[in-house]
């Protein structure tokens, strides 16, 4: 059973991937805001609901620190995609969506096949990703970015995932790769495993907005392509995202600039920019309900 702390919060506070305990001792895992609420799921029955009100009383999983995990009982190894999705699927804040894989690693203890812990790697996603990073074509393989990273809720706060995500780096070298690139969304967290792992920090990325095109009907299309000049609709800031990453070909230089790295301390969740679920358009006046929280893109004046 992991351990919790008495200190009382509510839905609306956690962030995606949050253990947290209900006053009759049931233990879910925070899923996100969706439509008509808070979606959760129960961790014994891997049942999800949605609770309507985010005000629900909840305590906030704060795991100990596991002074008994000993790297030397434990081992990295490669894995099938398949048993790292089933395991990502159950316990990573974005539960079951979809990814690409090229490299998966399991965290296992010697002796036992039970997976503790998973990274992934693919080839970064984008058309002028590799470009962007290190001027390379985007077909090149030498170059992968970390696409998943996720151990036990009873592993938290130990020094088990620096070590599966450095083991897992060194058994990349060995397949010929050059670096690992990762972004770390700053709505959720500041990267500081990525720290511990001795990633260099490259800035945040550049800001960018996506256009929600108003259908009619509550649907939305999101960045169509076509003009927007005359087009009904919401623009609406999107999340930046921090770069790390580890190089380990010395030759191979980052077109970024190196920065300081943001404190752990300094992370504050990042809310919708909207008001109340509601958007503005100030081109022709309108308000619309928030497609990013209400998953629907509906007129109101």
């Amino acid at each position: 059973m992991t351990n919790f702390s008495k200190e009382s919060t509510t839905l609306s506070k956690l962030k995606d991937g949050d253990l947290f305990i209900t006053n009759s001792n049931n233990v879910g895992i925070y899923l996100g805001k969706v439509e008509g609420g808070y979606k959760i799921k129960n961790n014994s029955t891997d049942k999800e609901y949605v609770v309507p009100h985010g005000n629900f009383p909840v305590f906030k999983e704060k795991p100990r620190h596991n002074n008994n995990f000993k790297k030397k009982n434990y081992l990295i190894k490669r894995i099938d995609k398949s048993q790292a999705y089933e395991f990502i699927k159950k316990y990573h804040y974005l539960a079951d969506a979809k990814f690409f894989a090229k490299f998966s690693f399991g965290l296992f203890k010697k002796g036992d096949e039970e997976i503790l812990g998973v990274t992934t790697f693919s080839n970064p996603q984008g058309n002028v990703a590799l470009k962007g990073w290190f001027g390379l074509p985007n077909t090149d393989q030498t170059v992968l970015e970390l696409s998943r990273l996720c151990v036990l809720p009873n592993l938290n706060g130990t020094n088990a995932t620096s070590f599966l995500l450095g083991t897992s780096i060194r058994l990349l070298k060995k397949e010929n790769v050059r670096a690992v690139i990762t972004l770390a969304d700053n709505s959720r967290h500041s990267g500081s495993i990525y720290q511990v792992c001795n990633f260099t920090y490259y800035g945040l990325s550049t800001p960018k907005s996506d256009f929600f095109l108003y259908i009619g009907d509550g649907t939305f299309k999101k960045n169509y392509r076509g003009t927007t000049k005359d087009a009904k609709g919401v623009w609406l800031p999107r999340t930046q995202k921090h770069r790390y990453a580890y190089i380990m070909d010395k030759t191979l230089v980052c077109n970024y600039t190196p920065q300081e790295s943001p404190n752990k301390e300094d992370f504050e969740i990042k809310e919708c920019v909207c008001e109340n679920e509601v958007v503005f358009d100030k081109r022709f006046e309108e308000k619309f309900t928030c497609p990013n929280c209400t998953k629907k893109l509906i007129l109101i004046n």
